[in-house]
């Protein structure tokens, strides 16, 4: 095999795929607003009051939704317009319809309102709303207190979004409709365009994509990426040792 094919070219598929991926927002690291990939889309947070965003023991973000005087979110410039992308997220909530236009992710442009558009819960659906396309699906079937794979992916001929609860080995399309959404202009978490509807949620392993490449099923499969509870046996050798150092003093 020529040495290009069997080593370079390889390389350049890799290289490709990884500059896709142009932020990652791992919660499980303690820091809710840096950007895993490099310095550049690192988070600021917004919020009225008194309200944050804040870690969960098991690494995800708690985003406080809308309750009055608690409301945060998380909110950074993004690339602009992308000519196709990949927005992948994982999401529990102990209620699905919480109200209207309740935002899960968006992107607001105030001078380029075509562009804009949000990721929401809103009347008992899950949608994708924007100027230029939007499609929906019932949250009836959503379990509450579980985790479930969000992906809003803009194709070169389609708006498609995939929810697939966390177990499953394969990606469930939701809705699609032919059209584009918009672009990446934001990427704003946990609020909608307007930022006056909050969706109260854990929110974990944020991934944004300039392309829609990406395989579904290969980020399904990451699931949350949460920190793991101490196993019984851990939790036991851990006890076990304790007792010993007591014995001995």
């Amino acid at each position: 095999m020529p040495f290009f094919l069997k080593y370079i070219y390889p390389a350049l598929l890799i290289s490709t795929s990884q500059a896709a991926l142009v932020a990652h927002y791992d919660f499980a690291d303690g820091n809710l607003l840096d950007n895993e990939v490099d310095g550049n889309y690192t988070l600021s947070e917004f919020f009225d009051g008194s309200g944050a965003v804040t870690t969960n023991p098991d690494g995800s973000a708690l985003f406080p939704g809308n309750d009055g005087t608690n409301e945060a979110y998380l909110e950074t410039l993004g690339p602009g317009g992308s000519p196709t992308f990949t927005v992948s997220l994982w999401i529990k909530t102990d209620d699905w319809t919480q109200g209207s236009f309740q935002g899960i992710f968006s992107n607001n442009i105030s001078s380029a309102a075509s562009f804009s558009w949000q990721l929401d819960s809103s009347g008992g659906d899950i949608r994708v709303a924007g100027t230029g396309a939007s499609t929906s699906t019932s949250a009836a079937a959503l379990n509450t207190d579980s985790w479930y794979h969000f992906v809003v992916r803009k194709t070169s001929t389609d708006l498609e979004l995939y929810i697939t609860e966390q177990g499953a080995g394969t990606a469930n399309l939701a809705s699609s409709v032919a059209g584009s959404p918009g672009g990446l202009q934001y990427f704003r978490l946990g609020a909608n365009r307007n930022t006056d509807s909050l969706f109260r949620m854990d929110m974990a392993n944020v991934k944004i994509y300039t392309d829609d490449d990406v395989s579904i099923d290969s980020l399904l499969a990451e699931g949350p990426e949460l920190i793991p509870e101490p196993s019984t046996s851990l939790l036991f050798s851990l006890s076990s040792i304790a007792l010993l150092l007591r014995r001995r003093r």
